[in-house]
């Protein structure tokens, strides 16, 4: 006796060590899946290695035509910011910034400014400063130090509210500069310095840190021995409506990808990984309970087995029917992100997470489909068409030939446990018949109004005694067989009121449906 309790708990041990074991390596898991992820997002929200900005500007505009002259009528003026990178050195990025500025009635060029900036993609700050060059994603209510490329010199924007652009809330920021030189600017006056004052209003989105509309005003004028002259050019310049709409979409875009990968995915993620714990705690527990069942009750008769493999099996399906479900609306969120265009990349992931959720949800319903068959929802049905669907979902060699019924039959009855039940037919006969090739017969006629169906296969046929428990459950030949296939069969075609038989050789299984199947399963149920 103490030679057995000490076995016995030598093996409790080891489970428990065993399932801790386990539960530690899916925490690790898990752990190494958010870091991977968590890194590759910070990456996301870098500078793009390929950046690249266009915006414009259009205002009015005064400037002066000649040393001896008067500043000129207002006339409009439309520039232009272009952005891109011209090289990459591990995090930094060579970016030329050039503003064109063009009087649109005549197309004469009136400013011209071409500058470049070595920026950091993480920081968004200028390399050899502390100055930004772009807002960072999150932007505070707070001020921040800038060398923006339309202000040509270091300056503060200040916070000073929150507003919306076509239903995008943004961030407003004002600048002001003064005395700064910007006489490389006006070619046609070499010999004068030229100094600037400004002021500035741009709108930002937090989230993405992305501009989305930028103002400014300008008055530029001649110094001489530290004396303000004349005035070289008075005016102001704000985004267009057509850039600020694209800015604004693109934004929005981008606050939504953003948005994806902060919130939407990691709970994916994180549900997946539940659902990964939760399948191996229940299989471990329900591994330790089978253990303990059959220790301490060899004699149990097949009846009583079936009915604790039933509960447990309920129960772990209706476990993990919640989380699929959650997973079911989270795919419908992002499919809907992607027919708006916010993610085109992502639509190419959205077949293999549905093909492996109902892989998962297939098995479920077939194994409830034999320990708890639900009264079945009738309609009028085609049996050709169920019969031919069963053949596409069925693996079946290219060396088995197929012959359905000439005729096609109706009745009331429910398409997918009869497709499920079908399939199932199928599969045993192709497994019969081998790789050696045959063929596959099905027969169907209406006889007292029944729907007689027989399925008769080539292969070599089942042994008198195995014909006897064919039906049994756990019952098979099969090394890999369950045992629920035909039993699961005959419980679909039973819930239908009707009957399945079976003869050999040749092995013809013989199933026969009422046509009136669903005043049947009503009066059962």
């Amino acid at each position: 006796m103490d030679l057995f309790f000490s076995g016995t708990t030598t093996k409790n041990y080891d489970v428990i060590f065993n399932f801790k074991s386990k539960l530690v390596i899916g925490f690790l898991i898990i752990l190494t899946v958010i870091t991977i992820y968590e890194i590759s997002v910070y990456e996301i929200k870098k500078i793009p290695l390929d950046y690249k900005l266009i915006s414009e500007h259009e205002g009015e505009d005064r400037i002066l035509e000649s040393l001896d002259g008067n500043l000129s009528e207002p006339f409009l003026i439309r520039e232009t910011l272009r952005q891109y990178v011209t090289n990459v050195t591990g995090d930094i990025l060579e970016i030329k910034a050039t503003i064109v500025g063009i009087d649109p009635t005549t197309n004469n060029i009136v400013f011209n400014s071409e500058q470049t900036f070595f920026v950091d993609r993480d920081s968004r700050k200028h390399a050899q400063t502390n100055e930004y060059f772009a807002f960072p994603p999150n932007v505070k209510k707070q001020d921040y130090e800038f060398f923006h490329p339309m202000i040509f010199t270091t300056t503060t924007f200040v916070f000073e509210k929150t507003n919306k652009i076509d239903d995008l809330e943004v961030y407003d920021f004002s600048c002001r500069y003064a005395g700064i030189d910007v006489s490389s600017a006006f070619p046609q006056f070499t010999s004068k310095q030229i100094l600037s004052d400004g002021k500035c209003m741009v709108s930002v989105e937090p989230v993405t840190g992305m501009v989305v509309s930028f103002s400014k005003d300008w008055d530029d004028y001649f110094v001489d021995e530290g004396i303000r002259g004349a005035q070289v050019e008075f005016g102001g310049k704000r985004t267009t409506d057509y850039s600020e709409s694209i800015l604004v979409d693109s934004a929005k875009s981008t606050k939504s990808l953003y948005h994806f990968f902060d919130v939407v995915l990691p709970v994916l993620v994180g549900i997946i990984g539940i659902i990964a714990l939760l399948v191996m705690i229940l299989f471990e527990k329900t591994k330790n309970q089978t253990r303990m069942i059959l220790q301490a009750q060899n004699d149990l008769i097949k009846k009583e087995k079936l009915s604790i493999l039933g509960e447990l099996t309920s129960r772990i399906s209706h476990d993990l029917r919640n989380p699929l479900s959650v997973i079911q609306l989270t795919i419908d969120s992002m499919e809907s992100r992607i027919d708006k265009k916010l993610d085109p990349k992502l639509d190419e992931y959205i077949p293999i997470i549905r093909d492996a959720m109902l892989r998962i949800n297939h098995q479920i319903s077939q194994v409830l489909g034999f320990v708890k068959t639900p009264l079945p929802e009738m309609k009028l049905v085609s049996i050709l068409a169920i019969l031919q669907e069963s053949i596409a979902s069925t693996n079946i060699s290219k060396n088995i030939t197929v012959e359905l019924p000439e005729n096609d039959f109706s009745l009331m009855a429910n398409k997918i446990q009869l497709q499920a039940a079908f399939v199932n037919l199928f599969s045993n006969a192709a497994d019969a018949i081998g790789k050696n090739g045959g063929k596959i017969t099905i027969r169907a006629k209406n006889q007292n109004n029944n729907l007689i169906l027989e399925f008769e296969d080539s292969g070599e046929g089942i042994s008198k005694e195995n014909l006897e428990k064919i039906f049994e459950p756990l019952f098979t030949t099969k090394q890999q067989g369950t045992g629920l296939g035909l039993a699961s069969v005959k419980s679909i075609i039973e819930i239908h009121g009707g009957s399945i038989s079976v003869s050999s050789p040749p092995t013809v299984f013989t199933v026969i449906i009422p046509e009136n199947a669903e005043k049947l399963a009503n009066n059962i149920g």
